[in-house]
């Protein structure tokens, strides 16, 4: 019984990642085509492949099993077997396809194809977390129940595996190299983004481990202590990649502004592709960030104490930023692709559309702590005034901007000034907030009594102005 239940979810969440993989396969056809690629086997062999290969998986699904009894646990068996060898096919045969074509195809974007990789790969986990939530299942079922010590060294064993499939496409590669005599730079360039790939891929496939066993570890906690901290611990280790980023992107920035005003041309062109590079991936981390938000709002959702009214509604504020993010990355990509073919127009209409947004969303995060501030001080969550204090750090951020280009006269130097008041204020405000998230994963939440909750004066003083 319990396996016919364990195949049934690993069914549901395989499923689900093949369907990801065959609309995200999709959406590059038709990105191709918008942007005027050649779309044939040579360009678009991996979403060919991965399109096709699903399509026909999902119809020997239906045609084999078609008028069986759908729980029936031979029907489950079957379905399980169909779904591991397809989606290993899919997925293994997608990724080394993908270094196929860019071996043999003409047009080469190395940065690019290792953008589109590392997305594809982030966005790929992230359709698992969801998949394996939403089936209340593990990925790695088979040892999450290991104690910490042996959990991980079985997860440093399937990164193993995954090293030793680079390996293989490498080998690969490199006999398709010689069979079609291609330049030995170009088989370079396509191992080094053999090798980056399966980086990102160990990478995030640790950070995906660490969040299951947090998850698993948090439940039985729940399950044998009845206690809960207040923030999960899965926002440590979501948070660490999102500061991680806001001060590099701020540093590098301001380097490059640094580098421009010392007119050190080296410096200047370092830090330029640099910047751009991370604007590149300022979408992966927007997903990262709206992942965390959702993370600390469902942990936030789990306390037993009495919500405020409107905080059913965060959900929008953080929709809300995550569009605006977005709306950023269309803004620099359009920028970026088309550096000499800019509507000047529309570039001054995206950037004052840009500050007008941020200026909203500041306003409506600051509004957000101050009405949740009572409740927090009420129950006693730990660094509540940093909590409140912190919001107030981007329209700091913002007014010193403005001051800043009112006085000054010469536009480099703006800029500088600016990006070192950015990069200060990025690495004030990251810090700070991670604080925030330490000491709210490691504190256990006490229920207060509810009456002395809601006769609190703080709370009385924050319905009314609400209200």
């Amino acid at each position: 019984m319990k396996n016919e239940v364990t195949y049934s979810k690993v069914n549901g969440m395989k499923k689900n990642i093949m369907i990801y993989l065959m609309i995200f396969a999709v959406g590059s056809l038709v990105l191709r085509a918008m942007n005027n690629i050649t779309i044939n086997l040579e360009s678009s062999m991996m979403e060919i492949y991965i399109v096709l290969m699903t399509l026909l998986v999902l119809s020997i699904q239906v045609c084999r099993l078609i008028g069986v009894p759908v729980k029936d646990e031979k029907t489950i068996r079957e379905k399980y077997i169909i779904n591991n060898v397809g989606f290993f096919l899919i997925l293994w045969g997608g990724i080394g396809l993908h270094f196929v074509s860019n071996l043999i195809y003409d047009h080469i974007l190395f940065s690019d194809s290792n953008n589109f990789t590392s997305l594809f790969i982030l966005i790929g986990f992230i359709v698992a977390v969801v998949s394996t939530k939403k089936h209340d299942f593990y990925l790695n079922h088979k040892i999450i129940e290991k104690e910490t010590k042996p959990y991980y060294l079985s997860v440093l064993k399937n990164i193993g595996g995954f090293w030793l499939a680079a390996i293989g496409y490498a080998t690969v590669i490199y006999s398709l190299s010689l069979t079609l005599s291609i330049s030995t730079e170009r088989v370079m360039v396509v191992i080094s983004s053999i090798i980056l790939s399966i980086m990102f891929f160990s990478i995030e496939y640790i950070l995906f481990s660490v969040y299951e066993k947090i998850d698993y570890d948090e439940k039985m906690m729940l399950k044998e202590q009845n206690s809960q901290r207040f923030l999960s611990k899965k926002v440590i280790l979501l948070g660490l990649p999102v500061i991680g980023y806001a001060i590099l992107k701020a540093g590098v920035y301001f380097l490059y502004w640094a580098a421009k005003i010392s007119e050190n041309q080296t410096n200047e062109r370092m830090f330029e592709a640099i910047t751009q590079l991370l604007q590149f991936w300022s979408l992966d981390f927007a997903i990262i960030t709206l992942f965390l938000s959702f993370v600390i709002y469902k942990s936030i959702k789990a306390l037993p104490f009495n919500k405020p009214s409107l905080f059913k509604y965060y959900p929008i504020l953080i929709w809300l930023s995550f569009a605006y993010a977005l709306y950023n990355f269309a803004f620099v990509m359009y920028s970026l692709i088309h550096p000499f073919n800019i509507n000047l127009e529309i570039l001054n209409f995206m950037s004052q559309n840009s500050f007008y947004l941020s200026l909203v969303i500041m306003i409506i995060t600051l509004a957000v702590h101050i009405y949740f501030y009572p409740y927090m001080k009420i129950n006693r969550f730990p660094a509540a005034k940093l909590f409140l204090i912190v919001a107030i750090f981007p329209l700091l951020n913002t007014g010193g901007h403005v001051i800043i280009q009112i006085m000054g006269n010469d536009m480099f130097h703006v800029m500088y000034q600016v990006s070192l008041l950015s990069f200060i204020f990025a690495i004030i405000s990251s810090l700070s907030y991670y604080y925030i998230y330490c000491r709210m994963s490691n504190d256990i939440f006490v229920k207060r009594e509810m009456k002395r909750v809601l006769d609190d004066p703080k709370v009385v003083l924050s319905k009314k102005l609400i209200h």
